[in-house]
């Protein structure tokens, strides 16, 4: 159609753009285009790059009206490389300027935006455009104000703004800077001012600003990109206005900021009134931790609310407690599959340690995930056509809450849930069924590792007999995983062919585990399947680590909010047992063949995808001893008893027990007189070409699937 001349990215950056269509095609409006971007920079040497954009929509390419509709599209010009962008049907988010607000507006919005930060010192929110993000702040002070936005991953540099208001004129100023967080410097004036101030205002009190950037502002020395990963926000205040060097001065990067956080730049957060909704409070009641619990999981039944008929619950918000916020890691609230003769007798007690042998076997049958909250999280909310079925009658729940105590400390807590219902039924019913790696010793991570990805597999045979005809819908994704985690995958695959990715972060914090509401829903058919991905860093890691339900272990898991509702709870997978030791170059163990081995770790794993056991001091716990007259079977069952008794998988001290601790090698001889876990312990993980022969055998090779029920049945 026509070129643009020129082209304005993120406030200046990029000067100039050039756009020729080198071909076009009738095919839905695409062109196949050749860009020439040209990179300004006052400190750096003139650059010309090429980039070839491949199979993208006139509308994301022309426009008669706005200056800022290529900023997304060009400012990958930093990178030479085919970008290949396949046309779905996705509604994307209006341009700023066809917003058309005006200052008022932008000040006084009360909700405007998403909210990523609601205090009484400072509130943050932002909204999504197509061609840049747009932040509203508002913080308790006349001085100035500063934010910093680091990638949590490589955060070796934090990109700055700081904004006031002159307190004699009434002008307001901002400045885009930036700083290293390993020096303790005061922030630099960037080259290139990317951030544009769009209004701003002060009382008394409070000075508020609304300001806008690129998601991409082609700085890549000075500034961030803004995308779907998550960001780290942090932010800190003056009393007065950097009038000269002297207040800048004291804005020391790392010692200075008052407070962080997490947040997700781009994507949906539904957050309606709440005030015409019914409200239920499930919360612990005067639970005690002691002080010498390290890992606990606490678990109590609840009665539905009187209801007389079908409700649905739209969301929930977490009920935490300032003096142990800290130690809640995860809070999920199950439906369970007993009525008032097996449950009501449980409603008056306070709980018991979950899956242990104080936890009654009634209990068990609680597997179904209702409600799904994790650290960082502010709750969620579900969009308006859909909703999670609750009736009164007859109907508990048991709340599963994971306290992390790594400190030792002895407190009360009250913490839970406020679920929020409503009897007004949407036009669905909702669902919640977890996805990922089965929790066992098996899921291992190498240690020193700058990267090691391990994979999971709810294979097509599940999605077969559970999905109905014409699919499920998927509308959000809470990704799970522990402190070693760094990126984060759901991955679709339909006919042995990989679809769009459904949710992912590439910038996983472990502080921050928000549900992804997803821009588009997602259809996943009977026979598709669905991959859970993670990548793990353990270069701070001397030993290896296993899956295990601690923090300091790991997992890889995906909690999937999706209508209709179906009878799946959960789709776990894991390395079928010979397979995984084969990985390894184990033939046979001492005292009982690969058979007995197998159905001791398929037991595990079929009592621990749905029950995590008790993180506590222990003593050990004899391994049951050979003997020539127990058959084999009696021998296994002897096994089974043992591994139920132990507090944890976890191998993070050698005095705790551990099965792989007391499986002696007896195939291959070179191996010999070895237990499996010195076996392990004593590989050369430093290798490179080993460490990813193995990585690639046991996401690569084989997997065996968990396809469970609401009643606590396996479908597989």
């Amino acid at each position: 159609k026509r070129p643009c001349a020129r082209h304005r990215c993120g406030g200046g950056s990029l000067r100039a753009l050039r756009a020729t269509a080198a071909a076009a095609t009738a095919d839905g409006g695409q062109v196949f285009g050749l860009f020439y971007c040209i990179f300004f920079s006052n400190r750096r040497r003139q650059t010309s790059q090429y980039v070839r954009v491949v199979a993208m929509q006139w509308s994301c390419v022309f426009s008669s009206s706005s200056s800022w509709p290529l900023c997304v599209v060009v400012c990958a010009c930093a990178a030479v490389a085919a970008v290949v962008a396949v046309p779905v049907a996705v509604v994307s988010p209006p341009s700023f300027r066809s917003a058309n607000l005006s200052t008022t507006a932008l000040l006084s919005a009360d909700r405007y935006g998403k909210t990523v930060l609601a205090g009484d010192e400072m509130a943050v929110a932002v909204q999504e455009y197509a061609d840049c993000a747009v932040f509203r702040v508002q913080a308790r002070t006349r001085g100035y104000v500063a934010l910093g936005f680091v990638d949590p991953i490589a955060a070796h540099s934090v990109d700055v703004l700081l904004f006031w208001v002159d307190d004699e004129t009434g002008v307001g100023h901002l400045l885009d800077m930036h700083g290293k967080t390993d020096t303790g410097l005061t922030p630099e004036k960037d080259v290139s001012q990317d951030y544009e101030l769009l209004a701003s205002s002060q009382n008394g009190s409070h000075v508020s600003a609304v300001f806008r950037r690129a998601w991409d502002t082609c700085d890549e020395h000075d500034d961030v990109v803004f995308g779907n990963d998550t960001m780290r926000m942090f932010w800190t205040t003056s009393d007065r206005d950097p009038i000269d060097r002297q207040y800048t001065d004291a804005l020391k990067l790392g010692s200075s900021w008052k407070g962080s956080q997490s947040f997700h730049p781009r994507g949906p957060k539904f957050r309606p009134n709440t005030d015409y909704y019914k409200k239920w409070d499930v919360t612990m009641d005067n639970m005690h931790l002691k002080d010498n619990i390290d890992t606990l999981y606490w678990c109590k039944i609840f009665r539905a609310p009187k209801i007389n008929m079908k409700n649905h619950i739209v969301g929930f918000v977490p009920l935490l407690h300032a003096d142990t916020q800290s130690l809640i890691h995860h809070m999920i609230l199950y439906e369970c599959d007993g009525g008032p003769d097996s449950m009501e007798k449980y409603v008056t007690l306070k709980g018991a340690q979950c899956y242990g042998n104080a936890m009654p076997e009634d209990w068990n049958k609680c597997v179904s995930p209702v409600v799904t909250w994790a650290m960082g999280s502010d709750g969620q909310f579900l969009p308006d056509h859909i909703g999670v079925p609750i009736d009164g009658r007859d109907k508990y729940y048991m709340l599963e809450v994971h306290y992390d105590n790594p400190t030792f400390r002895k407190v009360m807590d009250n913490s839970g849930v406020r679920v929020f219902y409503t009897g007004h039924l949407r036009a669905n019913d909702a669902g919640i069924m977890a996805v990922g790696m089965a929790v066992s010793p098996m899921h291992i991570v190498p240690p020193r590792q700058s990267t090691y990805r391990t994979v999971s597999l709810c294979d097509k045979d599940c999605t077969n007999v559970i999905f109905p005809e014409r699919g499920i819908k998927i509308t959000s994704v809470l990704l799970h995983a522990h402190l070693a985690s760094r990126q984060l995958k759901l991955r679709h695959v339909r006919h042995d062919q990989e679809m769009a990715t459904i949710a992912q972060d590439g910038r996983y914090d472990y502080n921050y585990q928000q549900a992804r509401e997803l821009v588009k829903e997602v259809t996943v058919y009977p026979g598709d399947e669905l991959i859970t991905e993670c990548v793990y860093n353990t270069e701070d890691r001397p030993q290896l680590t296993h899956g295990g339900y601690s923090t300091k272990q790991e997992m890889c898991l995906a909690f999937v909010t999706y209508y209709p509702r179906t009878p799946l709870a959960s789709c776990f997978s894991m390395t079928p047992v010979p397979f995984f030791f084969e990985t390894f170059g184990v033939q046979q163990f001492l005292d009982y063949n690969m058979e007995g081995v197998e159905k001791i770790f398929l037991k595990l794993a079929d009592s621990t995808t749905k029950k995590p056991p008790v993180h506590a001091p222990a003593t050990h716990v004899a391994l049951p001893a050979f003997d020539d007259a127990k058959t084999l079977d009696e021998l296994n069952q002897a096994h089974i008893s043992y591994l139920m008794k132990q507090p944890s998988f976890t191998i993070e001290d050698d005095n705790e027990p551990n099965l792989f601790k007391d499986l002696e090698i007896m195939e291959p001889v070179e191996f010999q007189n070895k237990t499996f876990q010195q076996h392990l312990d004593n590989l050369p993980w430093e290798d490179g070409l080993l460490t990813r022969n193995i990585e690639n055998r046991l996401n690569n090779g084989k997997h065996m699937t968990f396809c469970r029920l609401h009643n606590d049945t396996l479908a597989l």
